[in-house]
């Protein structure tokens, strides 16, 4: 008897731990879903081809398996994005991801980040025939100005990696030493002194008996 009741004490005690994680979880849940409508941008359908978000004009160039959902597309913009020309999204995962190309004629950014390159990034770096959208900028914004404070740290920080690498390199760097070559030994003489240890007199010898 007293071993069932300690197992049912143990069992109510596992059951409110239990219950008392669903409640905080939940709660972490409604506070990120607040957190999420705060912060999400703005985003107007206004035909099947014009969309706005935050004001701003884009144009759904392609929209393939219906990869464009304005819902989440507001909870996931950025406005890092609104210095592209296009703006690429798709989905892996149940997870959107965006990311931002230049046009073709664009000298701005690296090789792999102009639109002429969609189809290289979907094949290396998208899940196979997963839903994505391309959105065409047409209000392309300049990048924000580095603030002045910013770059005097950076500009710090290039310095000092750099007085870092040259003290690096000058505790690495090998050291040369002369060495001296040595002299051959001379035949004559090595000869001399193996028959002067043949016929060597007080050299003790010893012999080994059986019994």
């Amino acid at each position: 008897m007293l071993k069932k009741s300690i197992f049912k004490k143990e069992d109510k005690r596992g059951m409110s731990l239990n219950s008392e994680k669903k409640v905080r979880r939940e709660q972490q849940l409604a506070k990120k879903a607040e957190a999420i409508e705060a912060y999400a941008n703005e985003v107007v359908v206004i035909d099947d081809v014009r969309v706005e978000i935050d004001g701003k004009s884009y144009d759904l160039v392609e929209n393939f398996h219906n990869g464009f959902i304005s819902e989440k597309v507001g909870e996931r913009f950025s406005q890092i994005l609104t210095k592209y020309d296009y703006i690429v999204g798709d989905w892996g995962y149940n997870q959107l991801r965006m990311r931002g190309f230049y046009a073709e004629d664009s000298k701005k950014g690296l090789p792999y980040q102009n639109i002429s390159r969609l189809q290289d990034y979907l094949n290396e770096y998208c899940n196979f025939g997963c839903a994505y959208f391309v959105l065409h900028n047409l209000e392309v914004q300049p990048p924000e100005p580095i603030p002045a404070k910013i770059r005097k740290k950076s500009s710090k920080k290039k310095s000092q990696e750099k007085r870092n690498k040259k003290k690096n390199n000058a505790f690495m760097s090998e050291k040369k030493y002369n060495v001296r070559n040595k002299k051959k030994p001379n035949k004559k003489n090595v000869k001399l002194r193996n028959a002067n240890k043949k016929h060597n007199p007080n050299q003790r010898h010893f012999t080994i008996r059986q019994k």
